[in-house]
């Protein structure tokens, strides 16, 4: 079993969750614009996810070298406070959040060349800046993939009381850069497993799950083909970005898990007819969640002659059509899920406990 933990970070800041414990209550005001500041919560911050003991965390809206975030490498340090190798971060775009923004060369941001004004910013003694989503994993990784899904539309809106012939009466939006980043996962030689520790509050069981500590498998050469993004707040935009996310990653050896705020009603999703919905559970806002918009999403179940889901028995003996997965892979159902609101962010975290099906085609 697999335990994945997906979380809109919002660049660490202190969030309603952290009044909702009074562990936390004390950071809830914490200036993180303060290098001090922001690692104080990030640490409060592993201590829960240490809680959850998820085996996999995407995050989304992470901060690299930004002023608002204390100037630190977010993925970075929250992967050394877990104790974690395996960590990257993608950044949608270069620089600052308030400035001139650009899209960078390659979105690790990890060299002066990875950003065109790279150069310019060491010679003035500044560090890489950007803003993007990331993935953490205590598992080996065999390969890291990024794939951008574009941008939305630029909008451009009438101010109340402009005159319609006035330039300065109207306003231009566009629309960020967004992108995915994907990691492919081999936990055959891991020996720890998911739901070794609590699963926190806000936790559900849909049953099945294996015992404490044992080890993954069932998942066949390719092993796991995990993913983060955050998606635009256009619903039109967010599904044509859906599509492409799922596209790319559904190109890699799998099965496949794409985790992330997506910005998409959990009855949106269904229509859309991409891939399956897993866990459950509201999400957003984080202080009384209300609605889901963060989701994990895997390939779809196959279904009988009579078009509904076949078992899992039937699944391993070859039943069924061949939706979303090659013949020969597994799928992935869920053994548990949950929510739950953290020290950072407006959103509520959720977790998913993945279990693989072994199927043979």
């Amino acid at each position: 079993m697999i335990r994945l933990l997906s979380l809109n970070l919002q660049h660490g800041r202190p969030g309603d969750g952290a009044r909702l414990d009074p562990a936390t209550a004390p950071l809830a005001d914490l200036d993180i614009a303060d290098a001090g500041a922001a690692r104080e919560v990030l640490a409060a911050l592993a201590d829960q996810i240490r809680d959850i003991d998820p085996d996999v965390i995407a995050l989304q809206e992470v901060d690299l070298g930004q002023r608002r975030s204390g100037r630190l490498d977010q993925t970075a340090v929250l992967a050394d406070l877990l104790g974690w190798d395996g960590h990257r971060f993608a950044a949608t775009y270069a620089g600052p959040v308030v400035g001139l923004r650009r899209r960078p060369r390659r979105s690790a941001l990890t060299g002066r060349a990875d950003d065109v004004l790279g150069p310019l910013r060491a010679l003035l003694g500044a560090g890489p800046a950007g803003f993007g989503n990331a993935l953490l994993t205590r598992l080996p990784v065999r390969a890291w993939r990024v794939a951008r899904l574009g941008r939305g539309p630029a909008v451009l809106t009438r101010r109340g009381g402009g005159r319609a012939l006035d330039p300065r009466s109207y306003e231009l939006s566009t629309s960020t850069m967004r992108n995915m980043i994907a990691a492919q996962i081999d936990p055959v030689d891991y020996a720890g497993g998911a739901g070794a520790g609590g699963a926190g509050a806000g936790s559900t069981s849909a049953g099945g799950a294996g015992p404490d500590g044992a080890r993954p498998g069932g998942l066949g050469p390719g092993g796991l083909a995990v993913a983060s993004t955050h998606l635009a707040t256009r619903t039109d935009t967010a599904a044509a970005q859906l599509a492409a996310a799922w596209a790319a990653l559904a190109a890699l050896p799998g099965p496949h898990v794409l985790a992330g705020d997506l910005n998409l009603h959990a009855e949106l999703l269904a229509p859309l007819g991409i891939a399956r919905s897993l866990g459950q559970g509201a999400t957003y806002p984080s202080g009384a969640p209300v609605r889901r918009i963060d989701h994990v999403l895997t390939d779809p179940w196959p279904t009988g002659a009579d078009g509904l889901p076949v078992s899992a028995q039937e699944v391993g003996s070859g039943a069924g059509g061949r939706a979303g997965s090659r013949a020969g892979g597994a799928l992935l159902r869920a053994v548990g899920s949950g929510v739950r609101s953290l020290v950072v962010s407006d959103h509520a975290a959720t977790w998913v406990d993945l279990e693989p099906v072994a199927r043979r085609g």
